[in-house]
């Protein structure tokens, strides 16, 4: 009998990487599929987004209350989640894609990422905890660098069909190294505890979430203004993802040497706000492009060392951790995309909504 595949960081990190090109592959053309191809208005999309954001916190809290929860078995079915929505993208149009976008993909995002954060935080302790959080930026977008161009290539020559079939092959793939490398037992203990993670933290991960609900629903609209082309739009996205994995390489090298979490924090929470404000006011491409890209790499810093700092007080319960930061960070996301939402349908340019990412940044600030 063959002896069991060792799961450690490195082969948790093979996993994300191919789940990062999947997504990366086609994300950054799903708002130009739907606004374009589909004709959805723009408010529309934003509120599928918002939409899933909100099944995404409800699933949350359902697994939350899972005693023990099978990480593989857990892991793949959020893999098939955005494999079956990548298939209604390519077969389907009107409300059952609109419905099955939405929920698909808020399916997707906990039942993947909580097994995924908790197995591959508790390979990390205090002395490297650091410089391996700061990795799984490094390897997402390591993976994710190319695959935006690779996606525009494809949609230009054989059409989104095609593109989204793809991504989803590519989910399969993924879900069969996670079933090479399931462990015996695998299992993960989540729980839900506001009180236990503590307000500083929690008010750091509510942040975290609302300035992802302003990129989400924000940068790919805006881009949109500036991009016409497909393989153009893929490789303005690939730009972004090249800043953030080269500011993660320096990332993580710095934090081998320096343990001290706080200072980053700061770091994290004042460094991208000139740039959030740059980016909002962007008058044209090239400005969007540079100040985006630096912003996109810069933001990977405060929520690195926000999970390094909690995971440090509460290291015997990282489920815990994991669990309710990823409840706060999907109700935060769906708020705050509604909110983006009423503002553009009163007439607010979305670009000035980026102005929310500077506001929102320094509430990171306050984790400890």
């Amino acid at each position: 009998m063959r002896p069991p595949r060792r799961r450690g960081y490195r082969e948790l990190l093979l996993l994300l990487g191919l789940v990062a090109f999947a997504a990366s592959v086609t994300g950054s053309f799903w708002v130009v599929f739907l606004s374009k191809v589909r004709e959805l208005p723009p408010e529309l999309v934003a509120s599928l987004f918002a939409g899933a954001t909100f099944v995404a916190a409800a699933m949350s809290f359902v697994l939350s209350r899972v005693p023990s929860l099978p990480a593989t078995k857990t892991m793949i079915a959020g893999l098939a989640c955005l494999a079956g929505m990548q298939v209604a993208l390519a077969a389907l149009e009107g409300p059952p894609l609109y419905a099955l976008f939405a929920l698909l993909y808020g399916l997707y995002i906990p039942l993947f990422f909580l097994p995924w954060n908790v197995l591959v935080t508790e390979q990390t302790r205090f002395h490297d905890r650091g410089a391996k959080l700061a990795g799984i930026s490094l390897g997402y977008n390591a993976a994710a660098v190319g695959a935006p161009f690779i996606g525009g290539l494809v949609a230009g020559l054989m059409g989104f069909p095609a593109l989204f079939l793809l991504g989803a092959g590519v989910l399969v793939v993924a879900a069969t190294v996670a079933a090479l490398y399931a462990q015996r037992p695998d299992d993960v203990r989540l729980r839900f505890d506001l009180r236990r993670l503590g307000g500083r933290v929690a008010a750091a991960y509510l942040a975290q979430g609302g300035i992802d609900g302003v990129l989400w629903t924000a940068i790919p609209l805006v881009a949109l203004t500036f991009v016409t082309q497909d393989v153009q739009l893929g490789a303005l996205f690939s730009l972004f993802a090249l800043m953030g994995g080269v500011f993660g390489v320096v990332l993580g090298r710095w934090s081998d040497r320096i343990r001290r979490r706080r200072r980053f924090i700061v770091l994290g929470a004042t460094l991208p706000i000139p740039l959030a404000v740059a980016v909002a006011l962007a008058p044209n491409l090239a400005v969007f492009a540079i100040a985006n890209g630096l912003l996109s790499a810069t933001l990977i810093v405060g929520p690195t060392f926000v999970n390094a700092v909690a995971v440090d007080r509460l290291e015997g319960e990282v489920g815990l951790v994991m669990c309710t930061r990823e409840a706060l960070l999907n109700v935060s996301r769906g708020t705050t995309s509604v909110a983006i939402l009423v503002l553009f349908l009163l007439g607010l340019p979305v670009q000035l909504v980026l102005l929310l990412v500077a506001v929102l940044l320094p509430l990171e600030a306050l984790a400890r």
